[in-house]
């Protein structure tokens, strides 16, 4: 009858799950000593024999007891921490590769934890002293271990200056947790699937949906993280798509020795080639970075310290370009937060750096000219902010540097993957720093704010404070 409260089935008692609190990393041998950066199921552990602190890497999603159906994804998540697990024990002791303390031996080929010493960050051995020969030096070492691995068909997938570490005087390389084994089908992974870090990805493991090993893909990860290395100033990621040489946004010249870092740029590009087969084999990348050093390690003197700023050779245009974007962001700013407030109403709500595995991209038509193969990449790089999501929406601030420099907004739903609602701009280029440029981007962000007002029922938009055009 009407009103009448409809009877629920009854429900079957939910099985209990094992809480996720510090006494559940608790394994024999070891003690638990909570987590290790930002996965949980990565933990301080002090053995208990000996009392030696180490690392234990758990299986993210281990089995339960009664479980009846396991879906897709997390068999794939534990098949790969099993062919990891195993990987590490079989090659513990191999130069250029993290060793192994222990291993879970009472689940035979499923171990679900294994111990690891504490590690330093390559990226933290690299001081104001330090200079490209010294980046150089260690990275030609790691890609030797991964040709030996490449020729056994082990290929990496997930190099990145987070899984390059520090220990006993040498670089050694971790976390082979999405790498292709020899042994198994092609990456076990989801049709769909991206493979690898986001900014350091070889192209064609983007969507690789399985079928790709990534024979070259670790070459491409290990060229842009050489390169981020050798910019500790610069930011964690590295210019999009192939390098090209003469191109300021991949220059090493502000590193001096204008011949040497020239010539590594040369190799640089051929490592980081779009098509696979124009790209090096690692062992030629080991073998190219061998020479230079062979070349150049005696003239130690001609590079310059990271800590030491190079005013000589195309220093005042790096310089210029470095200001450009210093000031480009600073203009940025108040504008990205402004429109986040009018979204969501939270000032704060926003987020900046480009996320490509989050799916973010700009979605409208510009006009613009392809200059690669990749489409159309500026020269001076651009500044990606976007707001966070409110209602299924999210509002995109984009400013592209090339020259000179232009904004573009976009409001973007229902993603990833992403639909384009609504654009704007993109604006006219000017000169970077000018008082002009500040203008239209604030013009621009009031046109958003105006838009969000008209659009969304109830947004909470909010009006902002007295702007002035100032030149920074």
């Amino acid at each position: 009858m009407p009103g009448r409260p409809t009877p629920r089935p009854p429900q079957r008692p939910r099985k209990p799950q094992p809480a996720h609190n510090n006494g559940d990393y608790n394994v024999v041998r070891w003690r638990d000593g909570g987590p290790l950066g930002g996965k949980k199921w990565v933990r301080k552990g002090t053995e208990a024999g000996s009392g030696r602190e180490g690392v234990l890497k758990h299986m993210s999603a281990p089995p339960v007891p009664g479980e009846r159906y396991v879906n897709k994804a997390t068999q794939v998540r534990r098949q790969r921490f099993y062919d990891e697990a195993l990987f590490m024990r079989q090659v513990n002791g191999s130069p250029g590769i993290l060793p192994i303390w222990d291993i879970d031996d009472t689940h035979g080929t499923e171990p679900r934890w294994y111990a690891m010493p504490r590690a330093r960050l390559l990226a933290d051995v690299f001081d104001d002293t330090s200079t490209v020969l010294d980046v150089v030096t260690h990275i030609a070492a790691l890609a030797w271990t991964l040709a030996g691995l490449a020729e056994q068909g082990i290929f990496h997938r997930d190099i990145k200056p987070d899984n390059l570490f520090w220990y006993e005087e040498a670089p050694v390389l971790a976390d082979f947790g999405i790498a292709a084994f020899a042994h198994l089908p092609a990456g076990l992974t989801r049709v769909g699937e991206k493979i690898g870090p986001a900014n350091f990805m070889a192209p064609e493991m983007r969507s690789a949906g399985g079928k790709d090993r990534g024979e070259r893909a670790d070459v491409y990860s290990l060229a842009k993280t050489l390169f981020v290395l050798a910019h500790p100033g610069r930011g964690p990621y590295p210019p999009e798509g192939a390098h090209r040489v003469g191109s300021e946004e991949f220059s090493l010249s502000s590193h001096g020795g204008r011949n040497a870092t020239t010539a590594l740029e040369h190799v640089l590009e051929a490592a980081t080639q779009h098509q696979v087969h124009d790209r090096l084999t690692m062992a030629d990348f080991y073998a190219e970075l061998a020479a230079w050093l062979d070349r150049h390690t005696a003239q130690a003197t001609r590079f310059h310290p990271f800590g030491r700023p190079f005013m000589g050779g195309w220093g005042p245009y790096g310089d210029r370009n470095r200001r450009d974007v210093e000031a480009t962001r600073a203009m940025m700013l108040p504008c990205i937060r402004r429109i986040a407030e009018a979204l969501t109403g939270d000032p704060s709500a926003w987020s900046e750096g480009i996320d490509h595995d989050n799916g973010d991209a700009t979605l409208g038509e510009y006009g613009w000219i392809d200059n690669s193969e990749e489409g159309f990449i500026p020269d001076g790089g651009f500044i990606w902010m976007a707001t966070h999501i409110h209602d299924g929406r999210r509002i995109v601030l984009d400013a592209l540097l090339d020259d000179g420099v232009c904004f573009l907004a976009e409001a973007q739903r229902n993603g990833p993957p992403w639909v384009l609602e609504q654009q704007w701009g993109h604006t006219p280029w000017h000169r970077a720093r000018m008082p002009r440029t500040a203008d239209q981007v604030q013009r621009l962000t009031d046109t958003v704010i105006g838009w969000i007002s008209r659009s969304i029922p109830n947004a909470p938009v909010t009006e902002g404070p007295e702007r002035t055009a100032t030149a920074v």
